[in-house]
């Protein structure tokens, strides 16, 4: 079946063969259905284009503000488009999952750190059994920076007994070595947002090749 990419040819397509007897511009029957299928054209293109925007996957940037009052959940601040996209789509199911680790798990994820790690804090302390930490891990592109923005996500989706003792923050590195008789010396660069009484560094180095580094940001308690 042929394909007709206006709906007024595909009208006229329907007449009797006499109908459509000479020079097209001269048919008042074409230049009818011409105009009316402008009309039906539009309608086609606005239905389109209501389906895409109702559709957190295809709606358009300026739309996706709009499905965070449905579901409210505001932009972050730093949050990229296709980010926030894809917080959105999650919704359901971190709802779902929310109380449980898979919750907080999939909240992460949704804010760029797939690579997360939640580990109860009572093997550390059995007296802390109520405790969690987050090693966010590696974060995407896409992930937001803003820890406190991500420290707030976790709040609204972990168990409402259990409390955060802390999180790890790894960092882009930037390390060189030079050796020299054997020694190692190491210089690591690890920007961070810097955020005042947030942040605590604990920093080794040893000799022989072996550097570590890490950030550890301690949470206060809820009062």
């Amino acid at each position: 079946m042929k394909e007709y990419e206006h709906f007024g040819d595909y009208m006229f397509a329907l007449l009797f063969a006499p109908l459509k007897k000479g020079k097209r511009l001269a048919n008042q029957l074409y230049i009818f259905f011409k105009v009316i299928g402008r009309i039906f054209d539009n309608l086609k293109r606005d239905a389109l284009r209501v389906r895409d925007e109702a559709n957190v996957a295809t709606a358009s940037p300026v739309m996706l503000p709009v499905h965070g009052q449905d579901r409210n959940m505001p932009r972050l601040a730093g949050e990229s488009i296709e980010g926030y996209r894809t917080r959105l789509a999650m919704k359901g199911i971190i709802s779902e999952k929310a109380g449980i680790k898979e919750g907080i798990r999939y909240a992460l994820a949704a804010l760029g750190y797939e690579n997360c790690a939640i580990e109860p804090f009572v093997f550390l302390d059995p007296e802390r059994w109520a405790e969690f930490s987050v090693n966010l891990g590696v974060g995407t592109a896409e992930a937001v920076r803003d820890i406190s923005r991500v420290y707030s996500e976790i709040q609204v989706v972990k168990e409402a007994s259990s409390k955060i003792a802390g999180f790890t923050v790894p960092g882009k590195t930037v390390y060189s070595a030079l050796r020299v008789g054997g020694a190692t010396a190491c210089i690591v660069t690890l920007p961070l947002q810097e955020v005042a009484d947030h942040f605590e560094f604990q920093d080794t180095l040893r000799l022989g090749g072996q550097t570590s580094l890490h950030a550890v940001l301690p949470v206060a308690e809820q009062k």
